[in-house]
């Protein structure tokens, strides 16, 4: 325990854990909406639409000598103009929300790997495919951790902002319309909210595994509240909780920090399933 303790001292492990504090901070507000609106498979397909946006990043910094077009940055751009078009493809009859989340999904990650091929490896070495999908915790340096917690607070407080009129559209969007609420508008702002997140959560655990990170937390929460602020509350209680246990065991095993987190709250929501199973609904 003492030499598990002890690694807490180090900046990189230090810079880990509040980073993922912040992911998880995010993930329980955000994922609240994404949970209830049942917005998973739109989260799935901002979510690896990024890696576009990453090999992008790659490409221009090393054949055009933008060093400002950062992974975070292009992981941004591509997440937000993904989740520009899907509130736009919405107001589209024609069109099947599935088709397009699909549709973005593949073309994202393409893009992802044409970019990188084309990527000039001699000016730059870009980050391995293994820890831009899965998450590598321990790049994350005081520059990125101060952008996360910036990013973090400005998303919070747009979130504490829209809070009632999300809430109206959440849970009746005809209601909100006959509001006055700008339906259209708001679809745009919270898919943009979702975008944003999954980039931040990208940076702890990876593209591939920001589903989990963005909906489970929220879901354990939905199943001991039925309103919105308490599924907020629970989820991020869950999502911190419970990804500091798998950071934890992480360095006691030597396992990959992200993987053991996903996990931990996976078999942790596997458990509370079942015992809701077995626990008859008048007992609870």
């Amino acid at each position: 325990m003492t030499d598990i303790l002890s690694y807490l001292e180090i900046p990189l492990i230090q810079n880990m854990f509040i980073a993922t504090v912040l992911a998880c901070l995010l993930c329980g507000v955000i994922g609240t909406y994404v949970v209830v609106n049942r917005m998973v498979a739109v989260t799935g397909g901002i979510a690896h639409t990024t890696f576009g946006g990453v090999g992008f990043a790659y490409y221009v910094m090393s054949v055009y000598a933008v060093s400002w077009m950062t992974p975070m940055i292009g992981a941004l751009l591509f997440s937000i103009v993904a989740a520009a078009m899907m509130v736009i493809c919405k107001r589209i009859d024609e069109l099947r929300e599935d088709t397009v989340i699909g549709t973005l999904w593949a073309v994202g990650m393409a893009l992802g790997v044409i970019f990188m091929c084309y990527m000039d490896r001699s000016v730059l070495v870009p980050s391995s495919y293994e820890s831009i999908l899965f998450g590598n915790m321990l790049l994350i340096d005081s520059v990125k951790l101060r952008i996360m917690a910036g990013v973090t607070a400005v998303i919070l407080a747009v979130t504490a902002f829209f809070y009632r009129d999300l809430r109206i559209m959440t849970f009746d969007r005809i209601h909100a319309r006959t509001s006055g609420i700008n339906v259209t508008m708001l679809d745009l702002i919270l898919y943009i909210l979702i975008a944003v997140t999954c980039v931040m959560v990208a940076n702890v655990v990876g593209i591939i595994m920001i589903l989990t990170l963005m909906t489970i937390p929220a879901a354990m929460g939905n199943l001991y509240s039925k309103n919105m602020k308490g599924t907020m509350l629970l989820g991020t209680f869950f999502a911190v909780v419970l990804s500091m246990l798998g950071l934890f065991i992480s360095i006691a095993m030597d396992t990959p920090p992200g993987a053991t987190v996903v996990l931990v709250i996976g078999a942790v929501f596997a458990l509370m399933l079942a015992m809701r199973k077995l626990v008859p609904a008048d007992a609870r």
